[in-house]
C-alpha cells in the first residue's frame, strides 16, 4: 500500500515539478525580412531622392541582449534609377529580447556596410546605425519597426559622406 500512495504522490508532482520550469525561453538567434522607404542626402546637392529598400538578415544573440547580425538587400533610389546591393554586418542590443506574446521589444544596432552597385562601379565600404523595435503579435512573430542611416564617409578629395536614410516596415521570426 505504502509503494501504491508513494507512485500516486510521484505521479502527482511530476505536472507541479514541470509548471515550475522558467516560462522566460531565451532565444539564441532571429531572422527578418523588410521594406523601406527613405532618402538619400548629398553633400552640394539640394535635391532628395526617395530610396525603396528590401531585404533581409538575421541576429544571434551571445550574451543576454547583446547579438551580431548579417544583412543583405537591394536599393533602388534617385531620378536616373541607380540600384545597388547591399550587404551589412551589424552588432546590436536587444533591450527585452524573450519579450512575450504583446511585448515590446526595443533595440540598437551599428555596423560596417558594402555598396555594390548594381550597373557600374566599384563598391565602396560604408557604416550604419539605427534602431527600432520589435512588436511581438505571436509568440514567435513580431512587426518590425526601424530606422536606419548608411553613412559613406566620403572620398580621397575631402568631400563629406553621403547618408541613405530609410524607414523600414517587416516581420521578425524566432
Amino acid at each position: 500500500m505504502k509503494r501504491l500512495i508513494a507512485t500516486a504522490a510521484f505521479v502527482l508532482a511530476v505536472p507541479t515539478l514541470a509548471s515550475a520550469q522558467n516560462a522566460d525561453h531565451q532565444y539564441r538567434g532571429q531572422g527578418y525580412f523588410f521594406f523601406g522607404l527613405g532618402t538619400r542626402t548629398s553633400p552640394g546637392s539640394s535635391r532628395l531622392g526617395v530610396i525603396e529598400h528590401l531585404g533581409f538578415g538575421g541576429e544571434g544573440f551571445l550574451y543576454k541582449g547583446f547579438g551580431v547580425g548579417v544583412e543583405a538587400g537591394y536599393v533602388h533610389w534617385g531620378p536616373y534609377a541607380d540600384q545597388a546591393w547591399i550587404g551589412s554586418g551589424d552588432a546590436s542590443y536587444h533591450f527585452r529580447r524573450s519579450a512575450p506574446r504583446g511585448g515590446v521589444d526595443p533595440f540598437v544596432l551599428i555596423g560596417v556596410t558594402g555598396y555594390f552597385p548594381a550597373s557600374e562601379g566599384r563598391g565602396a565600404p560604408a557604416g550604419n546605425f539605427g534602431g527600432g523595435v520589435n512588436i511581438w503579435v505571436r509568440e514567435r512573430a513580431a512587426l518590425r519597426l526601424e530606422a536606419r542611416d548608411h553613412v559613406n564617409p566620403g572620398n580621397a578629395n575631402g568631400w563629406p559622406g553621403t547618408h541613405y536614410v530609410s524607414f523600414r516596415i517587416g516581420m521578425t521570426f524566432r
